[in-house]
């Protein structure tokens, strides 16, 4: 089931996120840069109504998905619901709410080292546009559109 984001969703998003982080970036992004339950906390406090919503399985948090001005932001998916179609469903979630308020092309950003998320989005028609950001030394981002 998806559903929009509460209030009271953040502590499960932020303990969510932390652990998507250091399953996928675990082996690139070192713990100085690797996020807390805290610090996420204080990022998903400002939640707007439709930009952001929850997919749970059996009553439990499985993944989030959040979008802002023709992109998608964030993509994230508890290590122990990944495989089961948890992120397919909000990517296009999150694609359907982005035609709906008129986009034709949207964007994300992923890291460059995260190649099982690259082919995710890539095997979901999302392409490299070719430009890149390095967000700490020696860890990249690359951002990847798709049209809608």
């Amino acid at each position: 089931m998806i559903r929009p984001v509460g209030g009271a969703d953040v502590k499960a998003i932020a303990a969510l996120q932390v652990r998507a982080w250091r399953a996928a970036y675990g082996h690139f992004v070192d713990d100085a840069h690797m996020p807390t339950v805290g610090d996420r906390e204080a990022l998903w406090q400002d939640l707007l109504p439709g930009q952001t919503w929850l997919a749970e399985r059996d009553g439990a948090l499985a993944g989030v998905v959040g979008i802002v001005a023709g992109e998608v932001r964030v993509l994230y998916v508890d290590p122990a619901h990944q495989g089961q179609g948890v992120g397919s469903a909000l990517l296009e979630h999150a694609e359907a709410q982005l035609r709906a308020v008129g986009h034709v092309r949207a964007t994300l950003w992923a890291f460059r080292d995260n190649t099982l998320g690259r082919e995710f989005y890539e095997h979901r028609g999302w392409r490299p546009d070719g430009a890149e950001q390095e967000l700490w030394p020696g860890v990249h981002e690359m951002r990847y559109e798709r049209v809608l």
